[in-house]
């Protein structure tokens, strides 16, 4: 069997130590144009709320340039790619890493690149990254622990609450129309991506319903997987933690922060199965 070396993009996170074990693709996050971070330049999350509490983050997707020198220093060492990327709807990321990987495979015939769409992000697709790493270790193939990976993007949920809508609606993550529910009564929404997108899931009657929703959720069925996500709010963390009782957690990553805000927490679940 042929090695392989297993990429993510910078929207996906993975819980410790599975985290040391794989290879980035950064994305970039900038609050003025002249000042880019992401790659060699980054933020401590202290001072990224901060910014954020008075002026809006802008996010880019993988650097394809970066992109193509990362795969190109795995092919030359005799080495195939596996790259599980953000959810296609959510960033352009996979499309750039598609076109890297078309561009290489002429140049490496001898070579497989694998691109999946997790259509999922965060630590739903950082589980499929988890799954990948497992499947490798126990000696599948490159053509094999992509299938399967690729079977296991329907087991993947993730569910979350935010505080406040603007920073989604900002971005463009979700609708104005949309948003404007969470300014009505102190109605919280539960948010799931559903076909790699980000859409209401329920509306809850202040943050502990949304909480209890969320609880309610991850009993609902037998999980393989499940963690909690930390952003920015640590109270509001450990209470949604404190109800979940997952079995592992990742700190949200400051490109999907910057859509989402601080105050936000969620689990993300990969199911045993799906009904």
């Amino acid at each position: 069997m042929r090695d392989y070396v297993i990429f993510t993009d910078g929207d996906v996170d993975l819980p410790s130590p599975y985290d040391k074990e794989i290879s980035l693709l950064p994305q970039y996050y900038y609050f003025e144009e002249s000042t880019i971070y992401g790659d060699e330049q980054v933020l401590s999350r202290e001072e990224f709320f901060e910014q954020l509490r008075s002026r809006r983050a802008y996010t880019a997707g993988v650097n394809p340039d970066f992109a193509r020198g990362s795969f190109e220093a795995v092919l030359q060492e005799g080495k195939d790619v596996l790259c599980i990327a953000v959810s296609s709807a959510l960033s352009g990321s996979y499309s750039t890493i598609c076109m890297v990987a078309g561009e290489l495979r002429p140049l490496y015939p001898e070579r497989q690149i694998e691109v999946i769409d997790s259509l999922s992000a965060t630590l739903g697709s950082g589980f499929l990254c988890v799954d990948a790493i497992e499947l490798r270790d126990k000696g599948m193939s490159l053509t094999e622990t992509a299938a399967e990976i690729r079977r296991r993007v329907d087991l993947i949920d993730v569910f979350f609450v935010v505080d406040d809508f603007k920073y989604l609606v900002q971005g463009g993550r979700v609708s104005p129309s949309v948003g404007k529910i969470g300014d009505i009564l102190d109605i919280k929404v539960t948010l799931t991506i559903t076909e790699g997108r980000i859409v209401p899931y329920k509306k809850n009657r202040g943050i502990n319903a949304a909480l209890r929703n969320i609880q309610s959720i991850a009993q609902s069925g037998k999980t393989a997987r499940l963690g909690s996500i930390y952003v920015g709010n640590e109270a509001l963390f450990e209470k949604c933690r404190s109800l979940v009782q997952s079995s592992c957690q990742a700190s949200l990553n400051l490109i999907v922060a910057s859509h989402v805000g601080p105050n936000t927490t969620g689990i993300a679940i990969e199911w045993a199965e799906k009904a």
